[in-house]
C-alpha cells in the first residue's frame, strides 16, 4: 500500500487578507514592527543627546595685546571678543567673564587668537589703577602760593596755567590730583621749593606741555569746584587784563573782570 505525500502550501499574503482573523494578525505583526521602530528611534535620538560635546565661551584676543595694557583699556579698544569653544579646548586658566579684567594688567604680549587666561594678567594696583589708556602721571614740584599745597587732597581737580613772559595761558583743564604735595621741601636745583612735588594725571599730549612749562615757564593752579560752570579764558596778557579792569571799574559795584573768554 503506497502513501501519498501530499505538500502543505504556505499561506499567501492574500490568502490571509481574504480572511477577517488574517487581516487582524497582519495588522497586528504591523503595529509590532511599527512600535519597535518607534521605540529604537527615540533611543537612538536619546543617545544622541547624551553623547552631544559640551562647549562653553571664553575671551579670545582680536589683536596683538603687548605687556602693560589694562582691563580698561582692552574693554574700550574691543581687544577681546566672546568666542564659542569645545570644553575639551579650553585653556588652563581662561577667561570666560570680561568683569575678571577690570582691575588687571596684562603681564606678557597676548597675540590676536589667543585665549584670554588668568596667569597672563595680574591685579593693578597704585597710581597706574587711576590712569586711562590716553593718561599720563607727572610730577611738579610747585610752591604753595602758586599751587594750593595746603589744601588739595588726592582726587581733586586743578586748572594749570602757565605763565611765559607777559603771557598767561590755561594750559591744562581739570587735571586730577593723584598725590597731593608733601610737608617734605623739594629742590630745584639750588632752591628749596616748599611743599614737595605733587603728582597730577593728564593727557598724553599734555604731558610735554608741562614739561616745557616747567623748564621754561611758572605754573600756577587752581582749584576746581565739584561742579564748574565757568570755561577759563585761553590766554592772558598784560593788555586784557587792563582792559578788563578798566570796564570793570566803569560798571560799577558787582561787575566781574572779563578778559574776553567765557561766559
Amino acid at each position: 500500500m503506497k502513501l501519498s505525500q501530499r505538500r502543505l502550501g504556505r499561506p499567501s499574503l492574500g490568502a490571509m487578507l481574504a480572511t477577517r482573523q488574517g487581516s487582524l494578525t497582519l495588522a497586528l505583526l504591523c503595529a509590532a514592527v511599527a512600535a519597535g521602530i518607534l521605540v529604537f528611534a527615540l533611543s537612538s535620538y536619546k543617545s544622541g543627546l547624551k553623547t552631544v560635546t559640551p562647549q562653553t565661551t571664553v575671551l579670545v584676543a582680536t589683536a596683538e595685546i603687548p605687556p602693560g595694557t589694562s582691563g580698561k583699556t582692552l574693554a574700550s579698544e574691543d581687544l577681546y571678543k566672546s568666542v564659542p569653544v569645545l570644553a575639551s579646548q579650553l585653556a588652563v586658566g581662561a577667561i570666560t567673564d570680561a568683569a575678571v579684567l577690570q582691575d588687571v594688567t596684562a603681564q606678557e604680549t597676548i597675540l590676536p587668537g589667543q585665549q584670554l587666561t588668568t596667569t597672563e594678567f595680574a591685579a593693578t594696583t597704585g597710581v597706574v589703577a587711576l590712569l586711562g589708556s590716553n593718561q599720563r602721571a607727572v610730577s611738579i614740584s610747585i610752591d604753595e602760593p602758586h599751587g594750593d599745597t595746603d589744601v588739595l587732597q588726592a582726587g581733586d581737580r586743578v586748572d594749570m596755567y602757565a605763565t611765559f613772559g607777559s603771557v598767561m595761558v590755561l594750559l591744562v583743564r581739570g587735571a586730577l590730583v593723584l598725590k597731593p604735595a608733601t610737608a617734605v621741601p623739594a629742590k630745584d636745583g639750588a632752591t628749596t621749593i616748599a611743599g614737595g612735588s605733587m603728582v597730577l594725571a593728564v593727557s598724553a599730549v599734555q604731558a610735554p606741555q608741562v614739561g616745557y612749562a616747567m623748564d621754561n615757564g611758572k605754573i600756577y593752579l587752581a582749584l576746581e569746584p565739584t561742579n564748574p560752570s565757568y570755561t577759563p579764558p585761553a590766554q592772558l596778557t598784560t593788555q586784557s587784563i587792563i582792559a578788563s579792569a578798566i570796564a570793570v571799574s566803569s560798571s560799577g559795584p558787582g561787575a566781574t573782570l572779563n578778559t574776553g573768554a567765557g561766559p
